[in-house]
């Protein structure tokens, strides 16, 4: 191994005399060595995706007329004798439970109330069904503790509909197509 590394170790010693007798070691015939030009290339410019909005949710509420689940009186509050028979007859046709029609004992009113029996959820969906049916403008009102009919009871019925002038003879299911 020894006699390996001796040519090797030779050679090696005989690489400086080869670059100085190649102009390896003259300072006058110093090579200068210049690098390439570096050119930079610039990647295109890419453009994002333009960000997509999610379309808009839409909510339906439908609101169905609730005609079941309490009884409904109709106390006649207006200046027309026999509205309020009439009006329990459009109602029932309309599908609502009707009790026997009675007079108002709060006198002669020009709009019609909608009252319902506190903390029963049925009375209170009847109730608002016909404030629909009305129009919307009617008053909704929680029940006295004496309902402001003649006789002072109402029997089985949740709803009472004091009518008014402004619905006394109308047919308030004729505007929507009942």
């Amino acid at each position: 191994m020894v006699i390996l590394r001796r040519p090797f170790l030779a050679a090696l010693a005989v690489v400086p005399f080869t670059l100085a007798a190649c102009g390896g070691g003259d300072d006058e015939a110093a090579t200068t060595t210049t690098a390439a030009p570096t050119t930079t290339v610039a990647a295109p410019a890419t453009t994002a995706a333009p960000a997509t909005t999610a379309a808009p949710t839409t909510t339906t509420t439908v609101v169905t007329d609730v005609t079941e689940g309490a009884t409904v009186v109709v106390a006649n509050a207006s200046s027309v004798n026999g509205s309020a028979g009439r009006m329990s007859e459009i109602l029932a046709a309309a599908g609502y439970d009707m009790g026997t029609p009675t007079n108002s004992t709060e006198g002669k009113l020009g709009a019609t109330k909608v009252y319902f029996a506190a903390g029963d959820d049925a009375a209170i969906a009847v109730a608002e069904s016909l404030v629909r049916l009305l129009g919307g403008a009617v008053e909704l009102l929680e029940m006295p503790a004496v309902p402001p009919v003649e006789s002072s009871d109402l029997g089985p019925a949740t709803v009472l509909l004091t009518l008014g002038d402004d619905f006394a003879d109308q047919d308030p299911t004729a505007s929507v197509g009942g």
